[in-house]
């Protein structure tokens, strides 16, 4: 499968995009057009296309779905074989109604990526919509445990709410917990788990960092990258991505365990508890929040130093 076309900064699209920036979309994509179409090289339709997906997403967004629609369709023509532009133009075609295309394009971009987890989302979406409620919620189910789940609460959200056949709230709820999860995303983090398998987890913290970089707004990333760097020994890096994951979802109860982890490996055994005693506080049955706590609360009450100095 070919990567995800990345611009070429020496190919002027420049023009191109300040048209679609100023809302003239249609112009916009005829000069991205014109501007591949001057000569055939390899480079400049790859650029085009990853151009015109930019420019179907602001029109998307100024609510000009026909530009969008237009962008789409010529950026598939240019490079047929990227599952990102599929999915973007079936759910543009699901968002105005027209399933069958829709099906059509989410199916090729299942075809080219079997594991694109958005696109599985969304097809089920469609099953959904077209009555077959049920069978959606199977596929949906089984899907609740895939890997590039950002949000697991929020698409557990969503299942109720298809449950009730609350079709846009589970729309929203779906997306927001997938948002993003692309072919790239899903390569890095298979890239990740061969490198730890192989014994080389320096590497394979290297890779989440990159993905990290990318995809900055998803917690479950932070709290990998905090969990691979906590164990390669380097603390105050760890702190810092459980840090960023709880703030970007202050639910996370998973990474602020790490976090108690993390801040007891460094010997701050009172900051450890007050973490496992916000996660019991949210959730109180938390297996290994209560486990720790009971473990580490004996040391404390026989008046030892709670910051580590009873530690083995």
């Amino acid at each position: 499968m070919k990567a995800t076309p990345q611009p070429d900064p020496s190919i002027p699209f420049d023009d191109a995009l300040e048209l679609a920036g100023a809302g003239r979309f249609a112009d916009a994509v005829m000069r991205a057009l014109e501007i591949a179409g001057e000569t055939p090289q390899e480079s400049r339709a790859a650029a085009a296309a990853q151009v015109l997906a930019r420019m179907a997403r602001l029109a998307e967004a100024a609510g000009d779905l026909a530009a969008a629609d237009r962008a789409l369709e010529h950026a598939i023509i240019l490079r047929p074989r990227y599952a990102d532009l599929h999915f973007q133009y079936g759910a543009l075609l699901a968002q105005r109604g027209r399933r069958a295309e829709a099906r059509r394009e989410l199916e090729a971009a299942l075809e080219i990526h079997p594991r694109y987890l958005a696109a599985r989302v969304e097809l089920a979406m469609l099953e959904a919509r077209e009555g077959r409620i049920g069978e959606a919620l199977t596929v949906l189910r089984d899907l609740q445990r895939d890997r590039g789940i950002v949000e697991p609460l929020t698409f557990q959200q969503g299942l109720r709410s298809l449950e009730r056949a609350d079709w846009d709230a589970a729309d929203a709820q779906f997306r927001r917990a997938v948002r993003g999860s692309t072919p790239k995303l899903d390569r890095q983090l298979e890239r990740y788990r061969e490198l730890v398998a192989e014994g080389n987890p320096e590497r394979a913290a290297d890779v989440l960092r990159e993905a990290v970089e990318s995809h900055e707004s998803y917690p479950d990333l932070h709290a990998l990258l905090g969990a691979s760097e906590m164990a390669l020994g380097h603390l105050d890096d760890a702190l810092c991505s459980f840090a960023r994951a709880l703030e970007l979802n202050p639910n996370f109860h998973a990474a602020r365990v790490q976090m108690a982890l993390a801040l007891d490996s460094l010997g701050d055994r009172a900051g450890a508890s007050e973490q496992l005693a916000l996660v019991l506080q949210a959730e109180p049955g938390h297996a290994q929040a209560s486990e720790l706590t009971e473990r580490w609360q004996p040391r404390v009450r026989a008046g030892g130093d709670s910051r580590g100095r009873n530690r083995p």
